[in-house]
């Protein structure tokens, strides 16, 4: 949670890759929400004065937290959708980290799990109880 931000970062994710949730649970001492990761790649060419020109993946994961395992699995049907739909996706997001010895960036979302569907249009389809 910021204790002051002075700036935000607005990604648009034009076409998502693997989506992966993932639920509630504590590593080393960290407790970490339920969420969904979403990927997207962006591949440049660089001259490589031995071999030619090389195809360079920049590889960042998304990741959306929850509160409960029920909205994860809403959520991650809703970004098929999207997926499926051919839709962008725009998420607040902190600056990006390397996760681990990976080089895969990771970025989190910065707003409320409700800022991001309105941000984006996107309902979750959890059925009502009934009483």
């Amino acid at each position: 949670m910021f204790i002051k931000q002075e700036f935000k970062v607005v990604f648009e994710v034009l076409e998502v890759g693997s989506v992966k949730q993932w639920k509630d649970g504590e590593n080393d001492g960290n407790k970490y929400k339920p969420s969904v990761k979403f990927r997207a790649v962006n591949v440049e060419n660089k001259e490589d004065k031995d071999v030619g020109v090389r195809e360079i993946e920049t590889i960042v994961d998304f990741q959306v937290h929850t509160d409960t395992v029920e909205q994860v699995i809403y959520l991650v049907e809703a970004i098929r959708k999207f997926r499926a739909d051919k839709k962008s996706i725009s998420i607040v997001g902190d600056l990006p980290n390397k996760q681990g010895t990976d080089q895969i960036l990771v970025i989190k979302n910065a707003e409320t799990l409700q800022e991001f569907l309105d941000r984006n249009k996107m309902t979750l389809n959890i059925p009502s109880v009934k009483k």
